[in-house]
């Protein structure tokens, strides 16, 4: 396999996985759902969750390798930025994973209120995980939009994605609905965007990286 292919390669293992998790689990529950009805769920889908929380876990192996080759493509101070904030989506992206799989675990006998309360604190991994995108997308902005490092399309997709998360840093202080934490706009419209973007990155890198 030519060298070049692995950024992209790395990318799509990243989106799929983390779409075959998230597919297993099926529409996300809200944050206004009730605790009755929240265990409930947590007892409809305590099967899958462990299958899930392992599809998360395996896609962050892609991610780190993608992460790994744009560091490598970045002049040093956005790669430095890039690493740092990658490392921190890893680390938001496995600890909103206990709260859900630690929930699941005794479904039959967990009390209505600490189920709740346990997936309220994980449905804001969505909202506070945008500020590493932040970091990570406007990285490769700065370094794409201007000559040499990356593809300028890149450049302008990555600010898109920027401008986008810190738009999303508003489901803070949503309580139901579209805006809410955990809700459509960071679970369909924000993951959407981060799924596009990297596969951004992946086309980018394979294109500019040289042949093994």
């Amino acid at each position: 396999m030519s060298a070049s292919k692995v950024p992209l390669l790395a990318a799509i293992a990243f989106v799929a996985l983390f779409v075959v998790g998230t597919a297993f689990l099926g529409t996300p529950l809200p944050v206004e759902t009730s605790p009755n009805a929240t265990v409930a769920w947590l007892k409809a889908h305590q099967s899958v969750v462990p299958v899930a929380v392992v599809c998360t876990a395996l896609a962050l192996v892609p991610f780190f390798v993608l992460t790994a080759w744009v560091r490598r493509a970045l002049p040093d101070v956005h790669g430095y930025a890039f690493l740092t904030a990658a490392g921190a989506f890893g680390a938001q992206v496995m600890v909103s994973t206990w709260f859900l799989a630690g929930a699941a675990l005794h479904a039959e006998t967990i009390d209505p209120q600490v189920a709740r309360s346990l997936l309220d604190v994980g449905a804001f991994f969505g909202p506070v995980l945008t500020t590493t995108d932040v970091v990570m997308g406007g990285a490769v902005a700065l370094a794409a939009l201007r000559p040499g490092a990356l593809p300028r399309w890149l450049g302008w997709l990555s600010a898109v994605f920027v401008v986008e998360q810190l738009a999303e840093m508003a489901t803070i202080y949503g309580t139901s609905g579209f805006a809410a934490p955990g809700g459509a706009w960071n679970n369909v419209i924000g993951a959407s965007l981060l799924m596009i973007w990297v596969l951004g990155l992946g086309i980018a890198l394979t294109k500019k990286a040289p042949q093994a």
